[in-house]
């Protein structure tokens, strides 16, 4: 027992087994190893390390929380162990985290981080291949017991278990492929159902797990084959949205209750109507079979709780239970009816069909469902419970983290389990009896959006009344911005990091001033305030222009922005002199930048597609001239050399020399130029063309020396070091040889051309997971288990990103190797 506890506990043995059998065959050899020793073993290992059952349940916890991507990838293993157990009970974690009073890093025998630190000084002593380190917590609790079912990309609206428990259904609102089937030992989703056009809003199984019954918002009711997935029978023209489906304990019939206030009873064989319940006077929001099958209960929206006869359909019994009746369910022994409500849960004794008392406290109740014949679930908004029916008790209460909308939960057939919908895509089965994880801090529990800048290696996430500022170190230093920072505006940031600005705005007595603060990027402290008096010539809104653009000069001595619609005012950093009123543009500008040596300021109009250089030192305009700046920016500039090029929506690409003021017009495509890009030297040109293709061009002579052409139109190209980059429509990113015109690589998912030349990782991102490269490979190095949904590598091997699966977790990550 000794030597089982010595061996899985150590990392070089779980890699092993994770390289030759499989994550899965881990995970059976952890189950049997903890079948088999007790629970008092206990094995020291090196510094004093003592590990125990419970550390192999926590390891087999955060494996099955990546199970999924390391069946993809196991080569992952120790990425994903180190972060999850470092942060599951190390001292640090707590400041992510709400306080509570009893918290794993509290706990007397907290060691997992001191595993994950012994397992990190193994690797960088044996193993030098490349990993990503978590440097904030993750999400997901290893104690808390939970499932994540992946593989909807929008909000989950219903969920049911099958009668076995074996299966479960959900159903979201994803355009098409909407109903999905999981097996709940695995987690794997088996099967995926086109489902309905629109959401869908219930699903229900037939008592014999055999068929499925769908509702939707496109006022339809779907019956499916549950084995192969086949469509049994299209019932359309329900009266509203379909709210709620039941199968009569026979499976003969389906009850389906709409907003429209009706509830057919349709014959499951044929998918006849055989009969219509008609007497609730708003929308009926939910229904459920009596276990006699003889009668049939139906809630609405007009307050009441309705009793029909199955048989004749008429009325039996009318309850009153307040505003609305949102969930009802009757107990196995057809004794009580419960009712989700406003006010408590309402308990009816079906014998005489009378109201009797209520239970759960003055709070509102979404859903019911019985657990037996004396327990009762129920799902508040923002927590679970279970009621002991005969004393009223709650016996157990479980919070569960409010996402800002309506949840639907189903309780497991064992009763030891719930399933809970979310918004971001995920099910997550839960066992009643986990406590649930630390709560993570209100200001870093949901980003929505942030700035970063790669150059320089900072990043910007705007939260709650606060703003955090990472930088290179991976510190993420909270300040509350004075003058505040104008939301959903970027910042701009100097190359080396040392300076920061952002636009802002002050309320004074007189109306609103636009303004722009700078920040020392090192101290986080406020160097100055810049602003103007607008003139009553300046126009545009009293407000300032829609875009507050901002941008640093390439030596930090000076900072253009946008503050009054189409002008840029430019400023001396030292002592904030308005150097510069740079005018010319009629309409909102969209582009604001500088030449990479700092000699002009570059302002683009995508209203009237005119770009703008303005000579710093004179304010003159030096290039005045048409551009593709909308959808995408036709603009690039030499970052070795005073030369740009420019796309029109003629099919030229015109080229500049700034020093000489000589300009070429070379004709490249049939249709506008889209995008453009120039080698660092500005020897070499490429423009994507709207008619599809990519043209590489010899600037000194105008001669285009390749023709690159796509299957789908690209929108974005970058020249490098021997090879031409481009983003294509369809989704992929193509490498080409810039010397030959060969097509070198063809890469799946979302590529940003630029970022390969740049820097010394770039990324692809798909839809399961993010792909990391290093420079000038075409082979992943590394990968990570969420995508992403706005992500950057920082200067110096930082990566931030805002999740998709894990909707809209920060993540700050840290490339090692």
């Amino acid at each position: 027992m000794t030597d089982e506890l010595l061996s899985l506990t150590d990392i070089r043995t779980l890699e092993q087994l994770a390289r030759t059998q499989g994550v899965d065959a881990l995970d059976a050899a952890l189950g049997e190893a903890l079948a088999r020793l007790p629970e008092q073993a206990r094995v020291t290992r090196e510094e004093g390390l003592t590990v125990s059952p419970r550390t192999l349940r926590m390891i087999r916890s955060a494996l099955s929380l990546d199970a999924g991507f390391l069946r993809a990838h196991p080569e992952a293993l120790f990425q994903c162990l180190f972060n999850r157990l470092r942060w599951f009970d190390a001292p640090d974690a707590a400041a992510y985290f709400t306080p509570r009073e009893h918290a794993p890093w509290s706990a007397p025998d907290a060691h997992l981080h001191v595993l994950a630190e012994h397992w990190r000084r193994q690797r960088d002593a044996h193993n030098p291949t490349p990993w990503l380190e978590a440097l904030h917590p993750l999400r997901g609790g290893l104690e808390s017991r939970e499932q994540h079912f992946r593989g909807h990309r929008a909000h989950v609206l219903c969920v049911a278990f099958s009668p076995s428990g074996e299966r479960l259904a959900s159903g979201s609102w994803d355009d098409g492929n909407n109903l999905r089937i999981w097996d709940v030992a695995t987690g794997a989703c088996t099967q995926v159902l086109p489902g309905h056009e629109c959401e869908i809003l219930d699903v229900a199984w037939s008592p014999d797990g055999k068929l499925l019954a769908t509702g939707s918002r496109s006022h339809d009711v779907r019956l499916w084959d549950a084995t192969t997935g086949a469509l049994l029978h299209e019932l359309p023209g329900q009266e509203g949205r379909v709210t709620s489906l039941a199968f009569s304990p026979n499976g003969r019939l389906l009850a389906a209750g709409n907003l429209g206030w009706m509830v057919r009873l349709i014959e499951v064989a044929s998918g006849a109507v055989l009969r219509e319940l008609t007497g609730h006077e708003q929308s009926v929001l939910c229904v459920a079979f009596h276990p006699s099958g003889h009668f049939l209960a139906t809630g609405a929206s007009d307050g009441t709780a309705r009793i029909w006869n199955v048989e004749t359909g008429e009325q039996v019994a009318r309850i009153e239970a307040g505003p609305q009746v949102p969930s009802l369910a009757f107990s196995p022994d057809g004794a009580w009816l419960a009712l989700g409500g406003y006010d408590g849960i309402p308990l009816v004794e079906t014998q005489g069909w009378t109201r009797v008392r209520t239970l759960g406290g003055a709070r509102p109740y979404s859903q019911v469902a019985w657990m037996g014949n004396e327990r009762l679930g129920a799902l508040s908004y923002d927590r679970l419970v279970v009621l002991d029916t005969r004393s009223g008790e709650i016996s157990r209460s479980r919070p569960q983290e409010s996402d800002g909308h309506e949840r639907r939960v189903a309780f497991h057939p064992d009763g030891q389990r719930f399933a809970l919908t979310a918004v971001d895509g995920v099910v997550r089965v839960i066992d009643i009896a986990s406590e649930p994880p630390p709560e993570p801090l209100p200001e870093l529990a949901r980003v929505r959006d942030f700035w970063a800048s790669p150059e320089a290696g900072v990043a910007v996430i705007p939260a709650a009344g606060v703003t955090f500022i990472l930088g290179r170190s991976g510190q993420m230093r909270q300040m509350t911005l004075e003058p505040h920072a104008m939301p959903g505006q970027p910042w701009a940031a100097s190359p080396d990091g040392k300076l920061l600005a952002y636009p802002a705005r002050a309320y004074e007595e007189d109306g609103p001033r636009e303004l722009v603060a700078l920040l020392d990027g090192e101290t986080l402290s406020s160097l100055r305030t810049l602003s103007v008096e607008p003139g009553p010539s300046e126009g545009g809104s009293r407000f300032g222009p829609q875009e507050r653009l901002v941008a640093l000069s390439p030596d930090r001595t000076s900072v253009a922005a946008v503050v009054e619609e189409g002008v840029v005012r430019l400023w001396r950093i030292a002592d904030g002199t308005l150097l510069h009123t740079l005018r010319g543009h009629a309409g909102s500008i969209s582009l604001l930048c500088f030449t990479p040596d700092g000699a002009y300021v570059v302002s683009g109009c995508a209203s009237s597609s005119r770009l703008l250089l303005h000579d710093t030192r004179s304010g003159a305009i030096a290039v005045d001239t048409p551009a593709v700046l909308e959808l995408t920016v036709a603009y690039a500039a030499a970052s070795r050399a005073p030369c740009i090029a420019v796309g029109r929506d003629s099919g030229e690409l015109e080229l500049i020399e700034l020093a000489t003021a000589s300009r070429r017009l070379v004709r490249v495509a049939e249709a506008e130029v889209v995008a453009v890009g120039l080698s660092e030297d500005g020897a070499l040109a490429a423009a994507c063309g709207s008619d599809g293709g990519v043209r590489l061009i010899d600037t000194r002579t105008g001669v285009i020396l390749h023709e690159l052409p796509h299957p789908a139109n690209p929108f974005n190209v970058a020249v490098g070091d021997g090879v031409v980059i481009t983003q294509a429509d369809d989704g992929h990113g193509r490498f080409f040889s810039s010397s030959t015109g060969a097509l070198l690589a063809d890469v799946p998912g979302f590529v940003d051309p630029d970022e390969v030349v740049h820097q010394e990782h770039w990324m692809v991102l798909g839809e399961e997971e993010l792909a990391i490269y290093r420079r000038q490979e075409l082979a992943p190095s590394l990968f990570f288990h969420d995508a992403m949904e706005q992500v950057f590598i920082l200067r110096g091997g930082l990566v931030v990103g805002r999740g998709r699966n894990e909707k809209d977790a920060l993540y700050v990550l840290r490339i090692h190797g």
